[in-house]
């Protein structure tokens, strides 16, 4: 009977402290600091943004609110610390402007992928023909492409920068041709079924490349710049007050492939559907960056 009694007694002890500890990871998790992050709507951003959420919210168990706001916005409100971090800065050339100005306030957390700008061509036009952007001023290329730079959003960096090569290059007889970028994509896609040449000024990653196959023509005079870096920067002081997150970001990355082809497919369903597939398909990946992570900031609380 005292044998009994005892193995009760301890078998109830137990599973007090078990419920106990379980209350106690559920309320730190109730109350645990949400993390800001704060994106742009670019498909290449939601993917991103939403996928580190995905991971940070199932690994981490960590809370985030994300804000969506233009860019030169998203670096200010980082500098003046109503932003946690962003995953989305060009710091190469794009953003360098942005970065040099709030540099002293901000942590680079390390480079997500790569993408790149500039004037593109289908493959279909052959490269004996059009290799560089200096090509273009050739007579017969000229003709054949009608003079038109296929592009988007008047006034964009990518149209300035197309206005730059116009001028750099002297590419006299060619004019840019701006709408929406769907109505530039249409265009292109339209003159491929007609077997007609385009030029497009274009950037990735985007899912145009995983649509139609595509190339950038050389651009030795560097208008558009040379391969960029897409970096996850956040406020100053965000590594010592989330360590695990800034550890998570120094590691995280997404192959240009794989993120090209989850925009093409997120405008067939939605962004949430292909992130939520993709962290499925790779969870074994994500889950090993964790590893050896760094103990959670009380600051977190």
């Amino acid at each position: 009977m005292m044998t009994y009694l005892l193995r009760t007694r301890t078998l109830c002890a137990w599973l007090v402290g078990a419920l106990l500890l379980n209350t106690a990871m559920t309320v730190q998790a109730d109350t645990q600091k949400p993390v800001v992050i704060g994106w742009v709507n670019w498909a290449d951003a939601e993917i991103t943004t939403k996928l580190a959420t995905t991971i940070l919210e199932d690994q981490l168990k960590q809370p985030v609110k994300l804000i969506q706001a233009d860019i030169g916005i998203q670096f200010q409100a980082l500098a003046n610390g109503k932003l946690d971090m962003i995953p989305m800065a060009w710091l190469t050339y794009s953003h360098k402007p942005f970065w040099d100005q709030y540099h002293d306030r901000l942590e680079d957390l390390g480079v997500l992928y790569e993408g790149r700008l500039g004037l593109a061509v289908p493959t279909t036009v052959p490269i004996s023909e059009v290799a560089s952007i200096e090509d273009l001023n050739k007579p017969e290329v000229r003709a054949k492409l009608g003079g038109k730079i296929l592009t988007s959003q008047v006034g964009n960096g990518q149209y300035m920068s197309a206005t730059r090569a116009i001028e750099q290059y002297k590419l006299d007889g060619y004019k840019l041709v701006a709408s929406s970028e769907t109505g530039m994509l249409n265009e292109l896609d339209r003159n491929l079924k007609r077997d007609k040449w385009s030029l497009i000024n274009a950037w990735s990653p985007h899912w145009m490349f995983s649509t139609w196959s595509l190339r950038y023509l050389d651009d030795p005079k560097e208008v558009y710049g040379k391969t960029e870096q897409i970096h996850a920067v956040a406020r100053k002081g965000f590594t010592h007050d989330y360590p695990q997150v800034a550890h998570f970001f120094a590691r995280f990355s997404i192959p240009v492939k794989d993120l090209e082809d989850m925009m093409k497919h997120a405008r067939e369903s939605s962004a949430d559907q292909v992130v939520a597939e993709y962290y499925a398909a790779h969870k074994g990946t994500y889950q090993a960056m964790f590893e050896a992570s760094p103990p959670v900031s009380t600051a977190q609380h």
